[in-house]
């Protein structure tokens, strides 16, 4: 068990998240597009995708509105805002504020697999979970953002008191929840736990520090505080944790490689981590057999944070996927990197160096998964690519397809997208309308 005791730290200005991360103003969202894996269950339409038939028959090929009141599990007031989604490997979180006798109300509702009760809650029938009724927990306070990795899930949420913490629930085998040794078996030997406030993380934050954001790997979560400062908990063999041990934590560990460089932002989704400072520059950590590093060679782990050498204009964001990273420069150019469908054709499907997806500009956000890329650019159209399976990921129509290049996604007869409320998951993508 790791421990981390609090310590005199030099005292870092409070940071502003970069336009990617969830800690800036953004537009009200009151509706959900959604395609992939247990969405067709929630949707306000009928499938006309049906004579195909590879497709699975709780998907959606294509971007489908979802009705709030499937979603949420009963009817929902007209002014429910949407505040923060968040998709893993196979389940989905939607959390929804309205305002109501002066105070606030937020609900999380969750679809998908739970066997280890990673959308938030325990349910009798754990069929219904994934193909019917939602799992729907009330939370004290507005969910600000959300993450989910293989079979858990993190968020950021602001009490009424004004105070930031971090709710973590799911699977806890690697210590992923950060909720330490303690941590009890369920009946049935699974180390899981419904929807837990991560307490182990206020005794390590110093004065008027708190957590803004959360990213999970598969089995790993990352967290940045106001201050710039990222703690990492849960699987480690690849390193993907940054402490330079190739060991697994129970606890948030801080990330101290990093401490005398402010963070304005995080991402990852499997076994690997990216982090974007506030000056600009990339680091990097975990697993790299792929040569998804970004530095011209591949590596089979990166124990403790290694800086991406970039002088393409600066970055503004970043998207860590499986075998591939993505950087995103404020001039709206995406670079890419590693191995798979990146983007850049059928016959690069490798490169050892950020390349730039040509003739692809003016985004405005970048998001990774296991397989597949989705940006949104300044117009707020959306663009999908990456690997297709029968599940229809990619959210053109297609199933056994894969998109070697951007291809844009048919949203005209939705709102436009919201670039700050994005949830893409291995199977499942969530999109908020403006």
């Amino acid at each position: 068990m790791w421990l981390l005791a609090r310590s005199t730290r030099r005292a870092w200005p409070i940071v502003r998240l970069s336009k990617q991360g969830s800690g800036y103003a953004r537009a009200k969202s009151t509706s959900v597009v959604a395609w992939g894996a247990f969405v067709d269950r929630f949707a306000t339409s009928k499938r006309c995708d049906t004579e195909n038939p590879y497709l699975e028959a709780h998907v959606r090929s294509r971007p489908t509105q979802l009705a709030l009141d499937r979603v949420f599990g009963g009817p929902v007031d007209a002014n429910i805002q949407i505040s923060a989604m968040g998709a893993g490997m196979g389940h989905a979180l939607v959390a929804g504020t309205v305002l109501s006798n002066g105070k606030l109300q937020t609900k999380l509702a969750g679809f998908g697999l739970n066997e280890s009760y990673q959308l938030g809650n325990a349910h009798i029938d754990a069929t219904i979970d994934r193909f019917g009724k939602p799992v729907v927990s009330p939370v004290d306070g507005t969910v600000e953002q959300i993450a989910c990795g293989r079979e858990h899930s993190a968020m950021v949420v602001k009490g009424f008191d004004g105070a930031r913490r971090v709710l973590v629930c799911g699977n806890n085998a690697y210590g992923q929840l950060g909720l330490g040794s303690l941590s009890p078996k369920s009946s049935d030997g699974l180390r899981r736990h419904a929807l837990s406030e991560l307490s182990m993380l206020d005794d390590m934050l110093s004065e008027g520090e708190e957590p803004v954001k959360v990213q999970c790997g598969l089995d790993h979560t990352v967290i940045l505080t106001n201050k710039g400062r990222v703690f990492a908990m849960g699987w480690g063999d690849d390193g993907q944790l940054g402490t330079g041990l190739q060991a697994s934590a129970d606890q948030p560990m801080c990330v101290v490689s990093l401490e005398e460089t402010p963070i304005a932002d995080i991402s990852s989704s499997t076994d690997f981590t990216l982090a974007l400072s506030v000056d600009g520059r990339v680091f990097y950590w975990g697993n790299a057999e792929y040569g998804q590093c970004m530095v011209g060679k591949k590596i089979d782990k990166i124990l403790t944070r290694m800086e991406v050498p970039f002088d393409n204009n600066r970055v503004k964001g970043i998207a860590a996927g499986g075998c591939h990273s993505l950087l995103l420069t404020e001039a709206g150019q995406v670079f890419v990197c590693g191995y798979g469908a990146l983007g850049l054709g059928p016959d690069h499907i490798s490169t050892l160096q950020p390349t730039p997806i040509k003739g692809f500009g003016n985004i405005e956000a970048i998001f990774a998964s296991t397989d597949r890329c989705l940006a949104v650019d300044r117009e707020h159209h959306v663009y999908s690519w990456g690997l297709g399976n029968s599940a229809g990921r990619l959210g053109d129509g297609t199933v056994a397809t894969n998109a070697f290049t951007p291809t844009l996604i048919s949203t005209d007869h939705f709102s436009p997208a919201d670039p700050c409320l994005v949830a893409l998951g291995n199977d499942i993508a969530l999109i908020a309308s403006l």
